[in-house]
């Protein structure tokens, strides 16, 4: 019975991210033989859609698009010592700080990783990544061309169960231009990553939460996550529910609900009333990272908003504004989170192939061959470290 109650329960959670999969899974066997497996994991259905688009763009503006690719090979490399140092940040504070929050982790759309501190919600997170992924391919395609390479094809995929798009150049025309066009080439997928996150945050700024301010107010908290095995779990606070009072007292916003929480300690019993008037009794427990302060267990805490008028055109406004501003902040973080990751220097990503073509350039291909593999092996054990430790951490101590 305690089997088939997990179950029940593990299905109820995870009902449309299994749909998803499920109809996502049909479609690709239907059309199994149009997608090519390539290093075992990645499925890849190559298109010609959006190159006339590619050209048209490259041909009128090729020139300046060449200042656009060349300004992006030091910006690239700025992005990778900064990845770099970030890393090694990580693996000090993991050995020296233990309380400090991990550095590095998987990111996977409606997966809540243990010892990870954010969550990606699924809709949001599909949405976003596809847009991303689709803006960095633009740009090494669109610099590409502009170079005069060919783009063989463009297409989407599936590493894994996260989606791909990507821009295929001629690559035995690619290894035949001068270094600094590869180099041009490599940098500009994180670079338009950059631009995408800078255009996304002005029309937040100017736009979007402008608007949606104006039109809600303050209504309570909702959290993100609920942790399991914590007193959040163990008293049946629910997740994407507005909670409006912590002990009588109205908590109009993240701030007001922090504000409250830290007076109490652990072992205090709080109650919190949601939105639909119902009133939950939690026992506070011990925070796994200073057991003096209380631990609710949830993640992501956020405001919760009403719209100031309930007329039906009024609410479907600011709920699609609502939509849209969490669209574009996850299309922000990611954008800038795999713009950052595909500069570190390993293998075939694109701050590899920018170390290693500068290697094989300054010290030959053999000797610069051997120095990128240990970079490479260097980084990737790094970052196992980084990511393996706090999950293990978190399952097996708690903490």
């Amino acid at each position: 019975m305690a089997f088939i109650q997990i179950l029940l329960t593990f299905l109820s959670s995870w009902k449309f991210v299994l749909l998803f999969y499920i109809i996502l899974g049909i479609i690709v066997y239907i059309h199994r033989k149009k997608f090519a497996l390539e290093s075992g994991f990645i499925l890849l259905y190559r298109t010609d859609f959006g190159i006339r688009f590619i050209n048209k763009i490259a041909d009128k503006y090729g020139e300046f698009l060449k200042v656009v690719g060349y300004s992006a090979i030091g910006i690239g490399f700025a992005g990778m010592i900064t990845i770099c140092v970030l890393l090694l940040k990580g693996l000090y504070e993991m050995i020296f700080v233990p309380a400090a929050p991990p550095t590095l982790s998987l990111v996977i759309p409606g997966v809540q990783i243990p010892g990870s501190p954010i969550f990606i919600p699924f809709w949001y997170g599909i949405i976003a990544l596809f847009i991303v992924v689709v803006f960095h391919e633009f740009g090494h395609g669109i610099i590409a061309r502009s170079h005069g390479l060919k783009i063989k094809h463009t297409g989407f995929g599936f590493m894994g169960p996260l989606p791909l798009a990507f821009v295929e150049p001629d690559e035995t025309e690619v290894v035949k231009k001068p270094s600094v066009v590869q180099h041009s080439i490599f940098a500009a997928g994180p670079f338009f990553n950059v631009i995408l996150t800078v255009l996304v945050l002005v029309i937040l700024s100017l736009m979007i939460i402008p608007l949606s301010s104006m039109m809600s107010h303050n209504s309570g908290v909702e959290f993100q996550t609920i942790q399991k095995g914590y007193a959040a779990e163990e008293y049946g606070l629910k997740k994407d529910l507005a909670y409006t009072s912590l002990n009588g007292i109205r908590t109009n916003n993240t701030d007001d609900f922090v504000l409250e929480l830290n007076k109490f300690k652990p072992n205090d019993t709080i109650i919190l009333t949601d939105i639909k008037d119902n009133h939950v009794s939690v026992v506070l427990g011990f925070n796994p990272k200073n057991v003096s302060q209380p631990y609710l267990g949830v993640i992501g805490i956020q405001d919760y908003y009403l719209p100031n008028n309930l007329a039906w055109w009024y609410a479907g406004t600011y709920y699609l504004l609502y939509f849209l501003k969490n669209l574009l902040i996850w299309i922000e973080i990611l954008s800038l989170g795999i713009g950052l990751a595909n500069l570190l220097p390993i293998g075939p990503v694109d701050g590899g192939r920018m170390v290693g073509k500068a290697l094989i350039d300054t010290n030959g291909k053999k000797k610069g061959m051997k120095i990128w593999a240990a970079i490479t092996v260097i980084t990737i054990g790094v970052m196992l470290v980084l990511i393996l430790v706090p999950i293990i951490k978190n399952v097996f101590f708690k903490v």
